[in-house]
């Protein structure tokens, strides 16, 4: 009979179930098998420098104001005096704008910053990390002059109308679950206005921080609490393991945390309606620094409990998953 013990679990797909910001790590002991497949397995490491959601820099000089626009069209532009320093000062001279843009759902499954808010499932229009410096200090944005830096973002990843959120701290249980992984979530936030245009989301941009135009999604549909159960396929110990949930018809990925009491993941309590249908994606890293990795499309039903298979995977298998993501 195949047991795994939980020590520690992650909640970001990339840096974060592959890396040390790991929360807990499942490991699995599994019945000797030394036949390894015809394909060569793919290295964690070579997935990493593959698929990791790259960051941009960008230089600007504060006193004369200056936009930059991201790769995949995020645009933000800085008004002269944007920028203040650790002390409430502001900056003059030039600064270094680091930008991360997710704008699509597979960028949001390899950054692992999931688009739910307390357990309540959010329909993203586009996510972005922004980040200033000058020299070795962290910069903050000059809440004192009106729209010191206004951000666009384009509507490749939804055309529905959104509203800005911003991550915070997430609350200390939802539905009398503890949540496990990530301690951060999605808010509201008391920003105003919120332009949503033809082509793009406009506001002003909050702060040098993550940033998502988001909505709550809503479905009549009565709500369940899903399991998954992983199934290991390979003699092997499979650390920073991660079940995710890419959802078919809307812009929403998510993680279900792990329940220590059930030896399971599970999604947060009656949050999921019945009837949806998603991609589950079960990944993690093997002691021999591999990709553990399994997918099956399923349609959410009332309290499931899905066996979730998982097992040394070669490049073209992950690659040809993460292309079919719509």
């Amino acid at each position: 009979m195949k047991t795994f013990n939980t020590s520690k679990m992650t909640n970001r797909i990339v840096k974060n179930f592959l890396t040390a910001i790991a929360i807990c790590s499942i490991a699995a002991a599994c019945k000797k098998n030394n036949d390894l497949p015809a394909s060569t397995p793919l290295k964690a490491d070579d997935f990493l420098a593959k698929y990791t959601v790259p960051t941009q820099s960008f230089t600007g000089n504060a006193t004369t104001g200056f936009t930059i626009t991201g790769a995949k069209g995020t645009k933000v532009t800085f008004k002269p005096g944007a920028f203040i320093d650790g002390f409430g000062n502001v900056v003059s001279g030039n600064v270094t704008v680091t930008l991360k843009e997710i704008l699509s759902k597979k960028d949001v499954l390899l950054s692992g910053v999931m688009t739910e808010s307390n357990g309540q499932l959010l329909e993203s229009g586009g996510e972005f990390l922004l980040q200033a410096k000058q020299g070795d200090n962290v910069l903050g944005v000059n809440r004192q002059a009106d729209s010191a830096a206004m951000v666009e973002v384009p509507k490749v990843l939804n055309n529905k109308d959104m509203g800005l959120f911003v991550q915070e701290k997430r609350e200390g249980g939802v539905n009398g679950q503890q949540p496990q992984g990530n301690p951060l979530t999605w808010v509201a936030a008391p920003y105003a206005p919120f332009g949503n245009g033809p082509n793009s989301y406009s506001f002003s941009l909050p702060g040098f921080t993550w940033v998502n135009c988001d909505r709550f999604y809503s479905d009549p549909n009565p709500k369940t609490t899903i399991r998954a159960t992983p199934v290991f396929q390979d003699d092997s110990t499979v650390t920073d393991l991660q079940v995710m949930l890419v959802f078919k018809n809307i812009a929403t990925v998510i993680t279900l945390p792990y329940s220590y009491s059930l030896q399971k993941f599970e999604s947060y309590q009656n949050s999921l309606p019945i009837g949806l249908t998603a991609d589950l994606v079960i990944m993690g890293k093997d002691s021999n620094g591999y990709i553990q990795f399994g997918t099956q499309t399923i349609t959410i039903t009332a309290n499931m409990d899905i066996q979730a298979a998982i097992h040394r995977a070669d490049q073209s298998e992950v690659d040809s998953f993460l292309a079919g993501i719509q």
